[in-house]
């Protein structure tokens, strides 16, 4: 009898995950032929191609997956991560959590604070308070719009691998030289958003991923097997999380219903808004063709006139969102020796350009 009581728990709350329905492309206003065209397009343009999905007003018109890869596929969202964590600061803000955004991040990790008296006899140490005193005001808003003023290369392997071998990867970044004040200036910084991270799951009494499963990612129905922790135990901040295409499109249905989830409100409609507003301005990026600015960890761009907000991962990973459309594209891509690196994101949104306008 507990037995049957508990295959029916399990079995009620992946019930829960939000349906997904299928609709016939034509009756969404494409027409009969659009996506077959679109396939073969995308698989010409972007060899690496694993999944390509498009959600228009209330179900799937389009779900294809290439290259040997399926529905059961977790695949590497790469710095989709980060807009993950963005949602994880909503929540956390919601629940009163995290603090005002306008708070040093030396205020919720005082450990990384620099005790000047302890240091007396130090190698330079003008340059070393100095430092200090820009650290110190390094908001958590600086961190989510990638304005740290950190001198940081995040195309620049050598410092990948010094941050990834990092005994403590969170005072790797936080004892980097700083090149320009922090808030005066877009810098993309993934080491920036693993101390972001680190800050929501020290506010949260625990670890980030627990703190997603029972706050984001169980209320959407969405499982996880893939997620890395640093040598801290602090789980990865701007990459290396792994999902299903589907659920890819789960997260991105809950920005377009303003935090609602089977009639539940995940995360607060004033964050979903304030989260995917222009923080910084941005009007050209290599990858993003129509570029309007940056939020808290979504990109923003415009697609045949059409304000879209953007989750973006390294060799074509998107989660792209196109509000007054009710319109969402979700593609992944192998990150194998196909991929061509930043060069598919670009051609992906082009692709995507076309997917749009046809829905007009």
């Amino acid at each position: 009898m507990l037995r049957l009581i508990a295959l029916q728990f399990i079995f009620t709350s992946f019930l829960s995950a939000q349906e997904l329905s299928v609709l016939n492309p034509t009756g969404a206003g494409y027409k009969p032929d659009f996506f077959k065209k679109i396939g073969k397009e995308t698989l010409d343009s972007v060899p690496s191609i694993g999944s390509f999905l498009v959600w228009k007003n209330s179900g799937i018109v389009y779900e294809a997956y290439f290259n040997g890869q399926s529905d059961t596929t977790h695949f590497q969202l790469k710095s989709v991560t980060k807009t993950i964590t963005s949602a994880l600061a909503g929540i956390a803000k919601d629940k009163g959590l995290l603090p005002s955004l306008e708070t040093p991040v030396l205020n919720v990790l005082t450990e990384y604070s620099l005790n000047v008296s302890e240091h007396p006899n130090v190698w330079y140490p003008d340059v070393l308070y100095q430092t200090d005193l820009v650290k110190r005001t390094l908001t958590l808003k600086n961190l989510l719009c990638m304005q740290t003023g950190l001198l940081w290369d995040d195309n620049n392997v050598l410092s990948h691998r010094a941050f990834q071998s990092s005994s403590d990867p969170v005072r790797y970044v936080l004892e980097l030289p700083y090149e320009c004040q922090p808030g005066t200036s877009f810098k993309y910084c993934t080491g920036g958003s693993h101390v972001m991270a680190a800050a929501i799951a020290r506010c949260a009494k625990t670890n980030l991923r627990t703190f997603a499963d029972s706050t984001l990612f169980k209320p959407l129905g969405i499982h996880i097997n893939h997620w890395t922790n640093d040598p801290m135990g602090r789980t990865s901040g701007g990459t290396e999380l792994s999902m299903k295409s589907r659920d890819m499109l789960r997260f991105g249905l809950l920005y377009l219903n303003e935090g609602v989830v089977n009639n539940k409100q995940v995360i607060s409609k004033s964050w979903i808004k304030e989260s995917t507003a222009e923080h910084v301005e941005l009007n050209e990026w290599d990858v993003l063709p129509g570029a309007n600015g940056y939020g808290y960890y979504w990109w923003r761009r415009k697609t045949n006139g059409h304000q879209a907000f953007v989750a973006s991962g390294y060799g074509g990973q998107l989660i792209c969102i196109v509000p007054d459309l009710k319109l969402i594209v979700v593609t992944t891509c192998l990150v194998n020796e196909l991929n061509r690196g930043r060069s598919e994101i670009k051609r992906l949104h082009k692709i995507i350009d076309k997917v749009v306008k046809a829905s007009l």
